[in-house]
Protein backbone atom coordinates (compact mmCIF):
# COMPACT_ATOMS: atom_id res chain seq x y z
CA UNK A 1 0.00 0.00 0.00
CA UNK A 2 1.64 3.40 -1.05
CA UNK A 3 0.26 6.83 -0.14
CA UNK A 4 1.98 10.21 -1.95
CA UNK A 5 3.76 12.25 -0.06
CA UNK A 6 1.80 14.56 2.02
CA UNK A 7 2.41 16.97 4.66
CA UNK A 8 2.59 15.33 8.34
CA UNK A 9 -0.73 16.39 9.24
CA UNK A 10 -2.41 15.59 6.34
CA UNK A 11 -0.79 12.30 6.16
CA UNK A 12 -1.96 11.48 9.46
CA UNK A 13 -5.41 12.15 8.79
CA UNK A 14 -5.13 10.34 5.79
CA UNK A 15 -4.21 7.53 7.93
CA UNK A 16 -6.91 7.93 10.22
CA UNK A 17 -9.17 7.97 7.42
CA UNK A 18 -7.57 4.69 6.08
CA UNK A 19 -7.87 2.78 9.21
CA UNK A 20 -11.30 3.51 9.89
CA UNK A 21 -12.35 2.14 6.12
CA UNK A 22 -9.76 -0.62 5.22
CA UNK A 23 -8.31 -1.05 8.46
CA UNK A 24 -6.17 -4.04 7.18
CA UNK A 25 -4.15 -1.97 4.11
CA UNK A 26 -3.68 0.79 7.33
CA UNK A 27 -1.90 -1.89 9.02
CA UNK A 28 0.07 -2.57 6.22
CA UNK A 29 0.76 0.32 5.45
CA UNK A 30 1.67 1.23 8.61
CA UNK A 31 4.01 -2.10 8.91
CA UNK A 32 6.10 -0.48 6.14
CA UNK A 33 6.49 2.99 7.08
CA UNK A 34 7.46 1.97 10.96
CA UNK A 35 9.56 5.81 10.77
CA UNK A 36 6.12 7.94 9.98
CA UNK A 37 4.06 5.93 12.93
CA UNK A 38 6.52 6.69 15.75
CA UNK A 39 6.46 10.39 14.79
CA UNK A 40 2.64 9.98 14.35
CA UNK A 41 2.47 8.73 18.18
CA UNK A 42 5.06 11.05 19.05
CA UNK A 43 3.42 14.35 17.41
CA UNK A 44 0.07 13.54 17.33
CA UNK A 45 -1.16 11.00 19.89
CA UNK A 46 -4.99 11.60 19.34
CA UNK A 47 -4.67 10.70 16.24
CA UNK A 48 -2.51 7.75 16.87
CA UNK A 49 -5.64 6.86 19.29
CA UNK A 50 -7.96 6.76 16.97
CA UNK A 51 -6.17 4.63 14.21
CA UNK A 52 -5.56 2.31 16.85
CA UNK A 53 -9.16 2.10 17.58
CA UNK A 54 -9.71 1.29 14.58
CA UNK A 55 -7.64 -1.81 13.61
CA UNK A 56 -8.64 -5.18 15.82
CA UNK A 57 -6.78 -5.20 19.77
CA UNK A 58 -4.23 -7.57 18.85
CA UNK A 59 -2.86 -5.75 15.45
CA UNK A 60 -2.79 -2.10 17.42
CA UNK A 61 -0.89 -4.04 20.53
CA UNK A 62 1.86 -5.17 17.79
CA UNK A 63 2.36 -1.29 16.42
CA UNK A 64 2.55 -0.12 20.26
CA UNK A 65 4.85 -2.99 21.48
CA UNK A 66 8.11 -0.82 20.40
CA UNK A 67 6.75 2.05 21.58
CA UNK A 68 8.71 3.89 24.91
CA UNK A 69 6.18 4.33 28.12
CA UNK A 70 5.36 7.63 28.16
CA UNK A 71 4.09 7.85 24.19
CA UNK A 72 1.99 5.07 24.79
CA UNK A 73 0.62 6.46 27.91
CA UNK A 74 -0.35 9.83 25.94
CA UNK A 75 -2.03 7.72 23.39
CA UNK A 76 -3.72 6.09 26.40
CA UNK A 77 -5.24 8.93 27.11
CA UNK A 78 -6.36 9.64 24.04
CA UNK A 79 -8.29 6.45 23.70
CA UNK A 80 -11.40 5.21 24.77
CA UNK A 81 -11.58 3.93 28.09
CA UNK A 82 -12.63 0.40 26.55
CA UNK A 83 -10.76 0.34 23.60
CA UNK A 84 -7.53 0.99 25.56
CA UNK A 85 -8.60 -1.58 27.93
CA UNK A 86 -8.78 -3.82 25.11
CA UNK A 87 -5.60 -3.28 23.70
CA UNK A 88 -4.32 -3.80 27.38
CA UNK A 89 -5.39 -6.98 27.95
CA UNK A 90 -3.41 -8.14 24.70
CA UNK A 91 0.13 -6.60 26.43
CA UNK A 92 1.73 -8.19 29.00
CA UNK A 93 0.98 -6.73 33.01
CA UNK A 94 4.32 -5.00 33.05
CA UNK A 95 4.17 -3.01 29.58
CA UNK A 96 0.69 -1.83 31.01
CA UNK A 97 1.57 -1.21 34.40
CA UNK A 98 4.52 1.16 32.67
CA UNK A 99 2.53 2.64 30.45
CA UNK A 100 -0.51 3.85 33.13
CA UNK A 101 1.87 4.99 35.15
CA UNK A 102 2.24 7.83 32.83
CA UNK A 103 -1.12 8.56 32.48
CA UNK A 104 -3.23 10.91 34.63
CA UNK A 105 -4.78 8.56 37.62
CA UNK A 106 -8.51 9.72 36.61
CA UNK A 107 -7.83 8.10 33.26
CA UNK A 108 -5.88 5.64 34.10
CA UNK A 109 -8.70 4.23 36.97
CA UNK A 110 -11.06 5.04 33.61
CA UNK A 111 -9.46 2.37 31.86
CA UNK A 112 -8.02 -0.29 34.07
CA UNK A 113 -12.36 -0.09 35.76
CA UNK A 114 -12.89 -1.40 31.97
CA UNK A 115 -10.12 -4.40 32.45
CA UNK A 116 -11.56 -8.25 33.22
CA UNK A 117 -11.12 -9.25 36.72
CA UNK A 118 -8.12 -11.19 36.51
CA UNK A 119 -6.42 -8.88 34.06
CA UNK A 120 -7.25 -6.07 36.30
CA UNK A 121 -5.68 -7.52 38.96
CA UNK A 122 -2.44 -8.48 37.27
CA UNK A 123 -2.41 -4.93 36.26
CA UNK A 124 -2.73 -3.03 39.66
CA UNK A 125 -0.08 -6.10 41.20
CA UNK A 126 2.59 -4.10 38.60
CA UNK A 127 1.76 -0.52 39.50
CA UNK A 128 3.97 1.27 42.12
CA UNK A 129 2.02 0.91 45.08
CA UNK A 130 1.61 4.67 45.70
CA UNK A 131 -0.07 5.04 42.18
CA UNK A 132 -2.10 2.15 42.52
CA UNK A 133 -3.16 3.02 45.64
CA UNK A 134 -4.55 6.14 44.33
CA UNK A 135 -6.27 4.58 41.18
CA UNK A 136 -7.86 2.11 43.65
CA UNK A 137 -9.36 5.45 45.88
CA UNK A 138 -10.57 6.58 42.39
CA UNK A 139 -12.18 2.90 41.49
CA UNK A 140 -13.82 2.63 45.03
CA UNK A 141 -16.53 5.65 43.30
CA UNK A 142 -19.33 4.62 40.85
CA UNK A 143 -18.32 5.62 36.98
CA UNK A 144 -21.03 8.25 36.93
CA UNK A 145 -20.22 10.06 40.16
CA UNK A 146 -18.40 13.37 40.70
CA UNK A 147 -15.84 11.16 42.09
CA UNK A 148 -15.59 9.19 39.18
CA UNK A 149 -15.05 11.79 37.29
CA UNK A 150 -12.43 13.43 38.94
CA UNK A 151 -8.63 13.88 38.72
CA UNK A 152 -6.77 14.36 41.88
CA UNK A 153 -4.05 16.68 40.50
CA UNK A 154 -5.36 20.00 41.14
CA UNK A 155 -3.37 23.01 42.52
CA UNK A 156 -4.24 23.34 46.53
CA UNK A 157 -2.10 25.96 48.05
CA UNK A 158 -2.33 27.09 52.13
CA UNK A 159 -4.84 29.68 52.86
CA UNK A 160 -1.53 31.54 54.97
CA UNK A 161 0.36 31.64 51.99
CA UNK A 162 0.68 35.26 50.02
CA UNK A 163 0.43 35.42 46.44
CA UNK A 164 3.73 36.04 45.33
CA UNK A 165 4.67 32.42 47.70
CA UNK A 166 1.81 30.66 45.80
CA UNK A 167 3.12 31.85 42.30
CA UNK A 168 6.66 30.38 42.96
CA UNK A 169 4.35 27.26 44.61
CA UNK A 170 2.86 26.75 40.54
CA UNK A 171 5.66 27.67 38.74
CA UNK A 172 6.83 24.08 40.81
CA UNK A 173 3.92 22.40 40.05
CA UNK A 174 3.46 23.01 36.67
CA UNK A 175 5.34 20.08 35.37
CA UNK A 176 3.13 17.98 37.17
CA UNK A 177 0.21 19.08 36.61
CA UNK A 178 0.32 20.78 33.01
CA UNK A 179 -3.18 21.29 31.95
CA UNK A 180 -5.07 21.01 35.50
CA UNK A 181 -3.48 24.20 36.94
CA UNK A 182 -7.02 25.29 35.62
CA UNK A 183 -7.80 27.10 38.93
CA UNK A 184 -6.18 27.36 42.05
CA UNK A 185 -8.12 26.44 45.31
CA UNK A 186 -7.15 27.19 48.55
CA UNK A 187 -7.20 25.00 51.54
CA UNK A 188 -6.91 25.62 55.24
CA UNK A 189 -4.82 23.67 57.37
CA UNK A 190 -6.83 20.19 57.38
CA UNK A 191 -7.57 20.56 54.05
CA UNK A 192 -10.94 21.74 53.45
CA UNK A 193 -11.89 23.84 50.58
CA UNK A 194 -12.20 27.45 51.69
CA UNK A 195 -11.54 29.26 48.35
CA UNK A 196 -10.73 29.73 44.66
CA UNK A 197 -8.45 31.87 42.97
CA UNK A 198 -7.98 33.07 39.41
CA UNK A 199 -4.86 33.34 37.66
CA UNK A 200 -5.68 36.64 36.73
CA UNK A 201 -6.29 38.10 40.21
CA UNK A 202 -2.81 35.94 41.26
CA UNK A 203 -0.95 37.91 38.28
CA UNK A 204 -2.22 41.25 39.41
CA UNK A 205 -2.26 40.72 43.36
CA UNK A 206 0.33 42.67 45.35
CA UNK A 207 2.84 39.94 46.13
CA UNK A 208 2.43 40.48 49.80
CA UNK A 209 -1.15 40.09 49.96
CA UNK A 210 -2.61 36.89 51.29
CA UNK A 211 -4.61 34.39 49.46
CA UNK A 212 -7.89 35.04 52.07
CA UNK A 213 -7.63 38.61 50.48
CA UNK A 214 -7.74 37.69 46.74
CA UNK A 215 -9.66 34.42 47.13
CA UNK A 216 -13.23 34.07 46.09
CA UNK A 217 -14.52 32.00 49.34
CA UNK A 218 -17.24 29.68 49.48
CA UNK A 219 -16.75 28.55 46.09
CA UNK A 220 -19.32 26.13 44.43
CA UNK A 221 -18.33 22.28 44.72
CA UNK A 222 -20.15 18.83 44.85
CA UNK A 223 -19.47 15.69 46.74
CA UNK A 224 -17.57 13.21 45.52
CA UNK A 225 -21.00 10.89 45.68
CA UNK A 226 -22.98 13.53 43.42
CA UNK A 227 -24.62 12.13 40.26
CA UNK A 228 -22.71 13.39 36.94
CA UNK A 229 -25.78 14.93 35.73
CA UNK A 230 -25.77 16.67 38.83
CA UNK A 231 -22.16 18.11 37.84
CA UNK A 232 -22.64 19.01 34.58
CA UNK A 233 -25.79 20.81 35.60
CA UNK A 234 -23.33 23.23 38.14
CA UNK A 235 -20.73 24.12 35.29
CA UNK A 236 -23.26 24.51 32.38
CA UNK A 237 -25.01 26.77 35.02
CA UNK A 238 -22.03 28.82 36.84
CA UNK A 239 -19.96 28.84 33.36
CA UNK A 240 -17.29 27.19 34.89
CA UNK A 241 -13.78 25.23 33.50
CA UNK A 242 -13.99 22.86 36.49
CA UNK A 243 -15.87 22.49 39.79
CA UNK A 244 -13.80 21.26 42.97
CA UNK A 245 -15.58 17.83 44.94
CA UNK A 246 -14.89 17.28 48.36
CA UNK A 247 -15.86 15.21 50.75
CA UNK A 248 -18.27 14.91 53.46
CA UNK A 249 -15.69 17.13 55.42
CA UNK A 250 -15.28 18.92 53.19
CA UNK A 251 -11.98 18.01 52.62
CA UNK A 252 -10.85 18.73 48.94
CA UNK A 253 -10.50 15.75 47.00
CA UNK A 254 -10.13 16.80 43.10
CA UNK A 255 -11.77 18.48 40.61
CA UNK A 256 -14.16 17.78 37.24
CA UNK A 257 -12.86 19.18 34.45
CA UNK A 258 -15.44 21.11 31.93
CA UNK A 259 -14.28 18.20 29.05
CA UNK A 260 -15.10 14.99 31.65
CA UNK A 261 -18.62 16.83 32.12
CA UNK A 262 -19.22 16.88 28.65
CA UNK A 263 -18.17 13.45 27.99
CA UNK A 264 -20.84 12.86 30.83
CA UNK A 265 -23.57 14.95 29.09
CA UNK A 266 -22.83 12.79 26.23
CA UNK A 267 -22.77 9.47 27.79
CA UNK A 268 -25.89 10.21 29.99
CA UNK A 269 -28.07 10.64 26.66
CA UNK A 270 -26.47 7.84 24.56
CA UNK A 271 -27.54 5.45 27.73
CA UNK A 272 -30.83 7.41 27.70
CA UNK A 273 -31.08 6.41 23.94
CA UNK A 274 -30.55 2.73 25.32
CA UNK A 275 -32.51 2.52 27.67
CA UNK A 276 -35.73 3.86 26.25
CA UNK A 277 -35.92 0.98 24.01
CA UNK A 278 -34.69 -1.69 26.64
CA UNK A 279 -30.77 -1.87 25.90
CA UNK A 280 -28.76 -1.99 28.51
CA UNK A 281 -27.46 1.52 30.07
CA UNK A 282 -24.00 0.02 30.31
CA UNK A 283 -24.31 -1.85 27.17
CA UNK A 284 -21.73 -1.16 24.51
CA UNK A 285 -19.85 -2.66 21.26
CA UNK A 286 -17.27 -3.83 23.96
CA UNK A 287 -19.86 -6.04 26.02
CA UNK A 288 -19.63 -9.81 26.27
CA UNK A 289 -22.86 -11.07 23.93
CA UNK A 290 -24.29 -13.50 26.71
CA UNK A 291 -24.21 -10.38 29.12
CA UNK A 292 -26.00 -8.12 26.20
CA UNK A 293 -28.30 -10.68 25.81
CA UNK A 294 -29.07 -10.97 29.29
CA UNK A 295 -30.20 -7.56 29.74
CA UNK A 296 -32.21 -7.22 26.31
CA UNK A 297 -34.44 -10.40 27.07
CA UNK A 298 -36.54 -9.14 30.14
CA UNK A 299 -37.60 -6.20 27.68
CA UNK A 300 -38.15 -8.41 25.05
CA UNK A 301 -40.57 -10.11 26.41
CA UNK A 302 -42.36 -7.25 27.89
CA UNK A 303 -42.29 -6.67 23.69
CA UNK A 304 -43.63 -9.57 23.89
CA UNK A 305 -46.52 -9.09 26.02
CA UNK A 306 -47.44 -6.36 24.17
CA UNK A 307 -47.27 -7.54 20.66
CA UNK A 308 -49.57 -10.54 22.37
CA UNK A 309 -51.61 -7.59 23.61
CA UNK A 310 -52.60 -5.97 20.21
CA UNK A 311 -52.87 -9.52 18.25
CA UNK A 312 -55.36 -10.31 21.07
CA UNK A 313 -57.18 -6.95 20.31
CA UNK A 314 -56.91 -7.48 16.36
CA UNK A 315 -58.57 -11.08 16.75
CA UNK A 316 -61.83 -9.82 18.30
CA UNK A 317 -62.35 -8.29 15.07
CA UNK A 318 -61.91 -11.03 12.69
CA UNK A 319 -65.65 -10.87 11.02
CA UNK A 320 -65.05 -7.21 10.53
CA UNK A 321 -61.61 -8.24 8.59
CA UNK A 322 -62.91 -10.79 6.76
CA UNK A 323 -65.83 -8.86 5.08
CA UNK A 324 -63.65 -6.00 4.36
CA UNK A 325 -60.10 -7.13 3.63
CA UNK A 326 -58.70 -3.29 2.40
CA UNK A 327 -58.73 -2.90 6.66
CA UNK A 328 -55.77 -5.04 7.01
CA UNK A 329 -53.92 -2.63 4.28
CA UNK A 330 -55.13 0.55 5.74
CA UNK A 331 -54.59 -0.13 9.94
CA UNK A 332 -50.83 -0.24 10.44
CA UNK A 333 -50.52 3.44 9.12
CA UNK A 334 -52.81 4.75 11.84
CA UNK A 335 -50.46 2.57 14.23
CA UNK A 336 -47.20 3.98 12.72
CA UNK A 337 -47.84 7.41 12.66
CA UNK A 338 -49.57 7.12 16.56
CA UNK A 339 -45.71 5.62 17.48
CA UNK A 340 -43.78 8.40 15.49
CA UNK A 341 -46.12 11.23 17.19
CA UNK A 342 -45.73 9.55 20.74
CA UNK A 343 -41.82 8.99 19.91
CA UNK A 344 -41.57 13.01 19.41
CA UNK A 345 -43.15 13.71 22.90
CA UNK A 346 -41.35 11.16 24.34
CA UNK A 347 -37.81 12.59 22.81
CA UNK A 348 -38.81 16.39 23.97
CA UNK A 349 -39.78 14.96 27.56
CA UNK A 350 -36.60 12.57 28.32
CA UNK A 351 -33.88 15.44 26.77
CA UNK A 352 -35.73 17.71 29.22
CA UNK A 353 -35.10 15.54 32.13
CA UNK A 354 -31.52 14.63 30.91
CA UNK A 355 -30.75 18.50 30.98
CA UNK A 356 -32.35 19.49 34.26
CA UNK A 357 -34.77 21.66 32.25
CA UNK A 358 -37.71 19.60 33.74
CA UNK A 359 -38.31 19.93 37.74
CA UNK A 360 -40.98 17.93 38.99
CA UNK A 361 -43.21 21.00 39.58
CA UNK A 362 -43.50 21.56 35.89
CA UNK A 363 -44.03 18.26 34.58
CA UNK A 364 -47.97 18.28 34.68
CA UNK A 365 -47.57 21.48 32.41
CA UNK A 366 -44.75 20.15 30.04
CA UNK A 367 -47.54 17.31 29.81
CA UNK A 368 -50.12 19.19 28.96
CA UNK A 369 -48.22 20.62 26.35
CA UNK A 370 -47.41 17.77 24.44
CA UNK A 371 -51.29 16.83 24.93
CA UNK A 372 -52.45 19.71 23.15
CA UNK A 373 -49.58 19.27 20.48
CA UNK A 374 -50.61 15.97 20.01
CA UNK A 375 -54.64 17.15 19.69
CA UNK A 376 -53.25 19.82 17.28
CA UNK A 377 -51.36 17.33 15.08
CA UNK A 378 -54.80 14.76 15.47
CA UNK A 379 -57.00 17.82 13.72
CA UNK A 380 -54.17 18.38 10.77
CA UNK A 381 -53.50 14.95 10.10
CA UNK A 382 -56.76 13.41 10.34
CA UNK A 383 -58.55 16.29 7.69
CA UNK A 384 -55.33 15.02 5.38
CA UNK A 385 -55.23 11.33 5.58
CA UNK A 386 -59.04 10.87 5.79
CA UNK A 387 -59.68 12.72 2.73
CA UNK A 388 -56.35 10.99 0.93
CA UNK A 389 -57.78 7.74 1.80
CA UNK A 390 -61.66 8.51 1.02
CA UNK A 391 -59.67 9.39 -2.94
CA UNK A 392 -58.10 6.75 -2.86
CA UNK A 393 -60.56 4.03 -2.38
CA UNK A 394 -63.74 5.93 -3.60
CA UNK A 395 -65.68 5.25 -0.16
CA UNK A 396 -65.92 7.89 2.17
CA UNK A 397 -66.88 5.73 4.75
CA UNK A 398 -63.40 4.55 4.90
CA UNK A 399 -61.87 8.21 4.68
CA UNK A 400 -64.25 9.05 8.11
CA UNK A 401 -62.29 5.21 9.68
CA UNK A 402 -59.56 6.54 9.05
CA UNK A 403 -59.84 10.38 10.35
CA UNK A 404 -61.16 9.08 13.32
CA UNK A 405 -59.03 6.64 14.30
CA UNK A 406 -55.81 8.75 13.30
CA UNK A 407 -57.22 11.54 15.79
CA UNK A 408 -57.83 9.12 18.47
CA UNK A 409 -54.64 7.64 18.53
CA UNK A 410 -52.04 11.22 17.72
CA UNK A 411 -54.21 12.64 20.85
CA UNK A 412 -53.16 9.08 22.85
CA UNK A 413 -49.67 9.17 21.50
CA UNK A 414 -48.82 12.64 22.71
CA UNK A 415 -50.43 12.23 26.07
CA UNK A 416 -48.55 8.79 26.40
CA UNK A 417 -45.06 10.05 25.16
CA UNK A 418 -45.58 13.00 27.65
CA UNK A 419 -46.72 11.23 30.63
CA UNK A 420 -44.78 7.79 30.57
CA UNK A 421 -41.53 9.51 31.69
CA UNK A 422 -43.39 11.64 34.33
CA UNK A 423 -44.63 8.34 36.07
CA UNK A 424 -41.32 6.44 35.66
CA UNK A 425 -39.80 9.56 36.96
CA UNK A 426 -42.48 9.85 40.01
CA UNK A 427 -41.78 6.00 40.92
CA UNK A 428 -38.49 6.52 41.27
CA UNK A 429 -37.49 5.04 38.44
CA UNK A 430 -35.10 5.84 35.82
CA UNK A 431 -37.54 8.02 32.80
CA UNK A 432 -35.99 6.54 30.09
CA UNK A 433 -36.23 3.43 30.89
CA UNK A 434 -38.01 1.17 28.39
CA UNK A 435 -40.35 3.89 27.67
CA UNK A 436 -40.44 3.76 23.97
CA UNK A 437 -41.90 -0.23 24.35
CA UNK A 438 -44.62 1.21 26.84
CA UNK A 439 -45.24 3.97 24.03
CA UNK A 440 -45.46 1.28 21.20
CA UNK A 441 -47.91 -0.67 23.40
CA UNK A 442 -50.11 2.07 24.09
CA UNK A 443 -50.08 3.30 20.48
CA UNK A 444 -50.61 0.09 18.51
CA UNK A 445 -53.16 -1.30 21.03
CA UNK A 446 -54.97 1.99 20.64
CA UNK A 447 -53.93 2.42 16.61
CA UNK A 448 -54.85 -1.33 15.95
CA UNK A 449 -57.88 -1.34 18.39
CA UNK A 450 -59.15 2.13 17.94
CA UNK A 451 -59.69 1.63 13.82
CA UNK A 452 -61.39 -1.49 13.68
CA UNK A 453 -63.72 -0.33 16.16
CA UNK A 454 -63.83 2.53 14.44
CA UNK A 455 -64.93 0.48 11.30
CA UNK A 456 -67.24 -1.96 12.83
CA UNK A 457 -69.79 1.07 14.08
CA UNK A 458 -69.15 3.12 10.50
CA UNK A 459 -69.59 0.17 8.17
Amino acid sequence: MKLPFLRPRTLTEGLRELARRHPDEAEEYIDTHQAEWESIVEDDPHNAADILEALDSRSAAELVATIDSEELGEVLDEMRPEAAADLIEEMSADQAAAALAEMDADQAADVIGALDDETRTEVLSAIEPLAAAEIGRLLAYPADSAGGLMTTDVAALPMGATTGEAIEMLRQMHSELGSNLTYVYVVDDTGQLRGVVSFRDLVFARPGQGLDEVMVPDPYFVPADADRAVVAELIQRYHLIAIPVVDAEGMLLGMVKVDEALEAVAAELAEDIAVMVGAGSEEGVHTPVLTSARRRLPWILVNLTAAGLVALVISRFEGIIESQARLAALMPMVAQLGGNTGAQSLAVIIRAMAIGDLPPGKALRAVRRELATGATLAVVVAVISGALIAAITGDRRFGEIVGVAMAVNLITAGLAGGGIPVILRRLGLDPALASNIFLTAITDTVGFGGFLLTALILL
